[in-house]
């Protein structure tokens, strides 16, 4: 059956309307998309009318959720676009005690501390430049140090310095200085690394010296009082034993007074001239007479005759200054 010319005129024009549509489509539909995927370029071409999203995993290159990708996977493919996708990389941050890992797009390590609000102190110490590029599997550290400082003050006590002193009678003391504490400062210093103790230093200082206690301790015999032959009521301030002669009296003493009974010769150094003396069994006597065999000691006394002298013969006796 043979068609009018008419119809196939209309034929082909509606083929060639109906193909000529086909083509611009086609032509609409292929896009040529450069993507740099973590530094890495790659060219893909394509039929597509959908979304980025989809464009992509129809060339099998996979977007995870962490991914970063610029523009969206949501927005239409357009022939001749960029597409950027950017993976977080994993690093270990180890803050003092605290470790944690984090997958992060920032570039340097002070980019990773700033995103983390981790603070780097003057004392504290970097295993890596903060200026260091991160890389995946990296552990970044940050070592703790902290010192501590206590101040406290401690007494230092004052010593007891005893002197002895013949001014006082025993057993009597007198305080010349009165003692005072002194005061030091002790400062202790810690340094701790992630929160253990790795060192300690102590220092001492004086912040006010002690004054020490001066205490004078009395060494003077009590005086004795006197209870013999009519002495009763003397009061001794020492006594004295001694080797005892006796002289006849006459003449003069040393000192210039009468030798008579009540005199006894007595050598200076020992018995000062002038001393009251009570000899038991003499009774009261004055040191006034000197001799040359008087040396030490030693006492001659004055008696009433030489029959006296020669009865009393030599004596160790004791005998007794008088106030």
């Amino acid at each position: 059956m043979r068609i009018p010319k008419s119809k196939v005129l209309y034929v082909s024009a509606a083929a060639a309307a109906v193909f000529g549509g086909t083509a611009a489509t086609a032509s609409t539909a292929y896009k040529t998309v450069t993507v740099q995927d973590n530094g890495q370029r790659k060219v893909i071409r394509g039929f597509t009318t959908g979304n980025l999203g989809a464009f992509l995993a129809g060339h099998h290159i996979t977007v995870a959720t962490a991914d970063r990708v610029s523009p969206s996977l949501t927005v239409p493919v357009k022939d001749g676009m960029t597409v950027v996708i950017t993976h977080p990389v994993t690093v270990t941050l180890v803050d003092g005690e605290h470790s944690a890992q984090v997958d992060t797009f920032a570039k340097t390590v002070a980019d990773l501390l700033r995103e983390q609000g981790v603070t780097v102190r003057g004392q504290d110490r970097l295993n890596v430049p903060a200026t260091a590029a991160l890389t995946d599997g990296m552990t970044v550290r940050v070592t703790r140090t902290d010192k501590q400082v206590s101040v406290k003050t401690q007494d230092i006590p004052f010593q007891t310095i005893r002197q002895r002193t013949d001014q006082l009678y025993q057993g009597e003391q007198r305080v010349l200085t009165h003692g005072v504490k002194g005061s030091m400062q002790i400062q202790t210093t810690s340094v701790y690394v992630n929160g253990h103790k790795v060192s300690q230093v102590v220092r001492k200082s004086v912040v006010r010296p002690a004054v020490n206690e001066v205490v004078e301790v009395g060494t003077r015999p009590h005086p004795s009082r006197l209870s013999a032959r009519g002495a009763e009521g003397l009061i001794s301030t020492r006594d004295i034993t001694v080797v005892a002669t006796a002289y006849a009296a006459g003449g003069r003493t040393a000192s210039g007074a009468a030798a008579q009974p009540g005199v006894v010769a007595v050598d200076p150094r020992v018995i000062p001239l002038g001393t009251r003396l009570y000899i038991p069994g003499i009774g009261m006597v004055r040191a006034a007479d000197t001799g040359s065999a008087i040396v030490g000691n030693r006492i001659d006394i004055c008696v009433s005759s030489e029959a006296q002298a020669s009865a009393w013969g030599v004596r160790t006796i004791t005998v007794y200054v008088v106030q």
